[in-house]
């Protein structure tokens, strides 16, 4: 009995389709591709705080594009000079502020300083929303484990 139950699962396990990555935008091309990498710049975006994403509509057209990204492709923000838009302030200090906790279990704040940590894309994500028309610069590639979002490798509040 149990050689019938395998030889009739099996055909379904080894039939299981891999998962593909949706390809980068049309607006994705030349100059702005590198290594299947595309960089854009973002009219605006709206944040999606359950699964942890924005999508955002491109400067210049074109389709709207989900992104998701660890903390680390969070950068702090350039060429604003002295007094950046208060969105990007707190963008900065943000990043500041977690980007250094300990999390080390003998650490008594180990948790929270991981939990902050973890949270950091969320709390930068609705910050973003807040910025100016055109301040935010993506680099983002295709993500296989998420159809219909792009991975961040990059995104940073950056001066027009």
């Amino acid at each position: 009995m149990l050689a019938v139950i395998a030889g009739l699962t099996l055909p379904v396990v080894l039939n299981v389709a891999p998962a593909n990555a949706d390809p980068l935008p049309d607006f994705c091309v030349p100059p702005s591709v590198a290594d299947n990498v595309c960089t854009a710049r973002l009219s605006s975006v709206t944040a999606d705080a359950i699964n942890g994403t924005i999508t955002g509509k491109p400067v210049g057209g074109g389709t709207a594009i989900t992104l998701a990204g660890q903390g680390d492709a969070y950068l702090k923000s350039t060429g604003f000079g002295d007094h950046p838009p208060e969105p990007v302030q707190h963008w900065d200090a943000t990043i500041d502020s977690t980007g250094n906790l300990n999390v080390d279990q003998f650490d008594p704040n180990w948790y929270g300083n991981a939990k902050a940590r973890a949270f950091m894309p969320r709390t930068l994500n609705d910050l973003a929303t807040q910025f100016p028309p055109n301040v935010l610069l993506v680099r983002f590639t295709p993500d296989d484990t998420e159809p219909g979002t792009f991975r961040l490798v990059s995104i940073q509040p950056t001066a027009p």
